[in-house]
């Protein structure tokens, strides 16, 4: 079984995302279910300082509805908070539970490739989830920090690739949402896009210096058919639960359904 379900390909700009934000859109809640939000919360936070790794509460977006055409992708936001996320996404909690029930953030993530074809991956430390597995570059869709006249979520993949490589909009090319999938793992919606640059990767590595310190160390791959499909087969299992489809979506955009299908097929197999 794979860690993830695609909920929609394409290949969308800003104008073919349609977002509708109700805030009243929250996740149902009980006395009871606050209690064991309250409760848990407190244990991550202790279990977090003891840990060494950053944990503290944001006010998200929440994956409400989703609809997709080939012209256009269109979503239904409400709100939702990191508390609510990390009570909610525990086997205790989420197991026979709808997605409709959960804190159901969403994500974003993106393929992020230099002007000579390199692919920038992060291998995860000191982080909530995921530590030790290569993942893309992404975050949360922060209400705070992505909301203009609307939810933004090209804004938030700016952002999020701006604080953890330091990559500025004037060294992007072009940026296309490639669809979204969800986390089976850990139980939230993810908005999948590819971010081409107009600077190569020696640029990247020497010139640009991130605004946090998330990423403790940048990887890169260079890019063939080749070199991505034996990166997502050898790493599989260690690839997070939404850096891989991102990968795959990005493959099947470069070489075809043929290839995407085909590696798709063993990564089944395997799982």
């Amino acid at each position: 079984m794979l860690e993830f379900e695609i909920l929609a390909r394409g290949y969308y700009r800003p104008e073919q995302l349609a977002i509708a934000y109700q805030p009243s859109l929250r996740m149902p809640q009980t006395p009871e279910i606050q209690q064991w939000m309250d409760t848990l919360w407190e244990q991550k936070l202790v279990q977090a300082r003891l840990n060494q790794t950053r944990l503290f509460d944001a006010p998200l977006f929440r994956l409400v509805e989703l609809s997709s055409s080939p012209a256009q992708l269109s979503l239904v936001l409400g709100d939702t908070s990191y508390k609510e996320y990390v009570t909610t996404r525990v086997p205790e909690f989420a197991q026979n539970r709808s997605r409709s029930v959960l804190g159901n953030p969403l994500s974003v993530c993106s393929v992020v490739e230099t002007s000579d074809q390199y692919i920038l991956l992060d291998l995860r430390q000191g982080v909530d989830v995921y530590v030790g597995r290569y993942h893309v570059i992404g975050g949360f869709f922060e209400r705070e920090l992505d909301m203009g006249t609307s939810p933004d979520p090209f804004a938030a993949m700016r952002r999020e690739i701006r604080e953890e490589t330091g990559i500025q909009s004037a060294d992007i090319l072009a940026q296309h949402c490639l669809g979204a999938v969800y986390d089976l793992a850990t139980p939230h919606a993810e908005l999948c896009f590819l971010t081409r640059l107009n600077i190569p990767l020696a640029v990247v590595q020497q010139e640009r210096t991130p605004e946090e310190d998330e990423i403790k160390q940048l990887h890169s791959l260079q890019v063939t058919a080749e070199s991505l499909r034996d990166f997502i087969l050898h790493h599989h299992g260690n690839i997070s639960a939404t850096g891989e489809p991102n990968m795959l979506m990005y493959g099947a955009l470069l070489f075809g359904e043929a290839w995407f299908a085909d590696l798709l097929s063993q990564l089944l197999v395997n799982s």
